[in-house]
């Protein structure tokens, strides 16, 4: 009889669980479906800004058609579209009747700032005005090794190219081939599959040993996640992929092993291992902590009403990202202030206080601020409900 009470205490723990996260699936699923009803983007307004003398516009299959106000011809326009960090960015472009690139406007980007700014877009679209249509350079591999936000850059060259195409075969009745985005597979996609492999069997072991592995996987987390490539998992990233925006698996494969990763190890083994053993700004916390060298204990009430404000931080980063369709708007964490040193007035403040109260509390921004840590639980209580086991403590 007295496992009765206990059973239904559970009962109604993992019911009231359940219906948390149904309601905040069902608020989060009507913002973006209400972000979806957006209409489409009137392209006749940048076609005007590249052909400035155009009164009227003509479109027959995706191609638009610019006439002066006599009624003659000032050239063709169309739209190209691929997917950079936060989803796929628009573009059109503007051929005259010589055959000479006339403008490119773009009408739609939902990357960073941060990674708007590295893709140097600008540059590129300004280089390409006047130039044939036939004599573009698309040199991807070339291009992405001058900047930093190679899939920025990279949607920004095709999306350059698809319209170019576009035209040309309208136009011209020529027949461009588009860039390739060749399969990326390297040392960073290495990295990750050895931490996680390594991460994983480091739980077989105990003492210091454990320890030691620890240390070693998140170092190099920190030198080559963090510092050479700057590829942590953000919240503006999974935003995106939940607004339904995949980024291409040839330019991403990085992106995808992390998020794998640390969904795969949560809902099986409880604790995710890419907190643990791969996230480079966890280990960067972890390093200004041996300066500090000691570690407070903060009370268990202000922890909860910090988990409480976290959750409702990424709530209404991501509501906002769904209603507006812009992923970037969730993005918060100061991982680009760190690790690529472009980061924001508020990713710059964020980062002077994490890595201040490092020195004194353990690990402050995976325990208290980091978003992932929502998702991590959110997992965690879906784990338990099913399989009644209790949930996960804060990362060590």
């Amino acid at each position: 009889m007295g496992h009765r009470p206990k059973l239904r205490r559970r009962l109604r723990i993992r019911r009231r669980t359940l219906l948390r996260i149904l309601v905040v699936v069902a608020a989060l699923a009507l913002a973006l479906a209400f972000g979806r009803t957006r209409a489409a983007p009137d392209l006749t307004v940048p076609i005007g800004e590249i052909f400035s003398e155009a009164a009227s516009f003509a479109e027959e299959r995706g191609v638009f058609r610019a006439y002066d106000g006599e009624g003659r011809l000032l050239g063709w326009a169309a739209s190209g579209s691929e997917s950079g960090y936060g989803g796929p960015m628009l573009l059109v472009a503007g051929i005259d009747t010589l055959g000479r690139i006339a403008g490119v406007k773009v009408v739609e980007q939902r990357e960073t700032p941060i990674f708007w700014r590295m893709a140097r877009a600008p540059e590129y679209l300004k280089a390409v005005v006047g130039v044939p249509y036939d004599e573009i350079e698309y040199d991807y591999v070339e291009v992405i090794g001058v900047t930093g936000a190679t899939i920025s850059t990279g949607a920004v060259i095709a999306s350059i190219r698809e319209s170019v195409a576009e035209v040309a075969g309208a136009a011209f009745d020529v027949s461009l081939p588009l860039p390739t985005r060749p399969f990326e597979f390297g040392l960073l996609e290495i990295t990750i599959l050895v931490l996680f492999f390594a991460g994983i069997a480091a739980q077989r072991v105990s003492g210091p040993l454990r320890g030691r592995i620890r240390w070693v996987c998140q170092i190099a987390g920190l030198l080559i996640i963090g510092f050479w490539k700057d590829s942590p998992i953000t919240l503006a990233k999974i935003a995106a992929m939940l607004s339904g925006f995949f980024p291409d698996p040839r330019t991403s494969l990085a992106l995808y092993l992390l998020i794998a990763g640390f969904v795969v190890t949560s809902v099986v083994w409880g604790r995710n291992v890419y907190c643990l053993y791969a996230c480079p700004f966890g280990a960067a916390q972890r390093c200004v902590g041996l300066i500090g060298g000691k570690s407070l204990k903060l009370p268990a009430w202000s922890v909860r009403l910090m988990g409480h404000l976290r959750n409702l931080i990424v709530f209404a980063a991501i509501f906002m990202a769904f209603l507006t369709l812009q992923p970037a708007l969730s993005s918060y964490e100061p991982f680009a202030a760190l690790f690529s040193l472009h980061g924001s007035t508020l990713q710059w403040l964020l980062l002077f206080i994490v890595l201040v109260v490092s020195l004194v509390i353990s690990e402050p921004w995976c325990n208290f601020f980091c978003p992932m840590r929502s998702v991590e639980i959110v997992l965690q209580d879906i784990r338990r409900a099913a399989r009644r086991t209790p949930r996960a403590r804060p990362h060590d």
